[in-house]
């Protein structure tokens, strides 16, 4: 530990300013013009080559920031990359239109949204991982909704806040398990905590897509259209129970808390063995299904437009947005320029509001700057929980809001990693689903009403027992 101090560097307030105003414009610049977000990443790594040759520092120190920042996250690089190879082999094994034909003949439409959070939401809570369920239910029932004539942008945020709903309260899950621990909180303290403003979120953005289904399904629904998609499938796949093998194993496999990515890779090979045995598919047809997708031209546009994806080459794009700024988020934590900022928001803090909102604010750039949701957790409650134990606020509160913004905010930035895994794994773009990531967006609404009313708010001693407001240091 000391000596990843000694090796950081020490970049002064206003340089720290100046860079991150440059990369900001120079990134907000890109998406504006409709730029995806390969190249202006990249550039930032550039941008901080010049700022070392001006400033006469080594770039071989501040490179190896980014290449540590890229390390730490590899894990994430691999999940991504597997998820490719496992998306086109379920498709090639019958896998996901057996998940779709069924899906169709017995989900009604009109419940068809809150249906998808719901299921998304007890498979991420069972398994602690919100990647695995929208590489698994996720991605069946954005088949079944495209068929549906749902907007995809739609049913991707009904997976989304399921499959965070669960990374953020299942007792099995990283995140969950993470800022618990770096708030100092106790685990299952921690869940229970979160249920003040996480369950009443997600009872309310349950209805919003009830709401939002119903409407769809009165003007969108065409039961010809399905008619036609249910016979497509049916045609160009065998349909059995012996499909669904490779899913049934991912998911006891998430159950048994097997890593994300052999978990992952190990559905696609099943999934590969499954197609050649129930499709008649050869091993060249399930390498090219892993390396390229899938590829059908049924005469059904719907068919096809759905089933030609998947495959490591469609993830290209998606792997590079996450190098790129894995990279940087590595460059800044590593040269000071994160903690120069994140002291700015802690510097006044007075009462239970200002903390909580301080908490958000650190919380919410770390994400930004980080990419990672791991990056956030450890930054926020590095800065925070020294600050929350002198103002004698339990750490369940910190824990608690760490989550409604570290771990939900991250899926609201399209260079996140979150957000790119999100969009290469259900095929939408950020813009699509945003409007509708409702659990997001009312979370941290929760814990600041919490916040300013001390409705769960807690308060502790100097050895972690309960106290009243009145004898908290911060009421003081």
């Amino acid at each position: 530990m000391n000596q990843e101090k000694q090796e950081r560097m020490q970049i002064p307030m206003r340089d720290s300013i100046i860079l991150m105003a440059v990369i900001i414009v120079e990134i907000v610049v890109c998406v504006r013009l409709g730029l995806a977000l390969v190249v202006p990443l990249l550039m930032t790594w550039l941008i901080m080559y010049i700022y070392t040759a001006i400033t006469k520092r080594d770039w071989r120190t501040v490179e190896g920031y980014a290449l540590d920042g890229v390390r730490s996250g590899f894990q994430s690089i691999m999940i991504v990359a597997a998820v490719g190879c496992l998306i086109g082999a379920w498709i090639l094994s019958g896998t996901v239109p057996t998940l779709i034909y069924y899906g169709l003949k017995l989900v009604s439409p009109k419940i068809f949204l809150p249906a998808t959070m719901l299921l998304c939401s007890i498979l991420s809570v069972c398994t602690g991982t919100s990647y695995g369920s929208a590489a698994s239910a996720g991605l069946a029932c954005m088949g079944i909704g495209l068929s549906m004539g749902f907007p995809a942008g739609v049913i991707a945020g009904a997976v989304i806040c399921g499959a965070l709903f669960g990374d953020k309260m299942s007792p099995f899950s990283d995140t969950t398990n993470l800022s618990s621990a770096m708030a100092g909180a106790s685990l299952f303290g921690h869940i229970k905590s979160m249920f003040w403003t996480t369950i009443p979120s997600w009872l309310i953005s349950l209805v919003i897509f009830a709401v939002i289904g119903n409407r769809y399904s009165i003007s969108n629904y065409d039961p010809t259209t399905i008619e036609e998609y249910l016979g497509g499938l049916s045609a160009n796949f065998n349909l059995s129970i012996l499909t669904l093998i490779p899913v049934i194993l991912v998911i006891v496999m998430l159950l048994f808390k097997v890593p994300a990515f052999p978990t992952i890779m190990i559905g696609a090979v099943v999934g590969g063995f499954t197609a050649m045995i129930t499709q008649g598919a050869s091993f060249k047809d399930v390498m090219t299904a892993m390396l390229n997708g899938y590829s059908i031209d049924s005469g059904i546009l719907l068919v096809d437009k759905l089933l030609n994806r998947g495959g490591i080459a469609s993830m290209y794009s998606i792997l590079c947005i996450m190098i790129f700024a894995m990279g940087m988020g590595g460059m800044l934590d590593r040269m000071g320029i994160l903690n120069n900022f994140l002291g700015l928001f802690v510097q006044k803090i007075k009462n239970v509001p200002g903390l909580v909102i301080s908490t958000m604010l650190v919380s919410y750039v770390s994400s930004a700057i980080g990419c990672t949701q791991s990056m956030s957790h450890v930054l926020t409650g590095k800065l925070m929980n020294p600050i929350f134990k002198d103002k004698g606020v339990a750490p369940e509160v910190l824990s608690r809001t760490m989550e409604d913004c570290g771990t939900l905010g991250g899926a609201m930035m399209p260079w996140h990693t979150n957000a790119i895994y999100f969009c290469g794994a259900l095929s939408v773009t950020f813009a699509e689903y945003i409007p509708y990531l409702f659990l997001s967006f009312l979370a941290p609404l929760f814990a600041l009403l919490f916040a300013f009313t001390g409705i769960a708010i807690w308060y502790v001693n100097e050895n972690g027992e309960r106290i009243s407001k009145e004898q908290a240091a911060i009421s003081k």
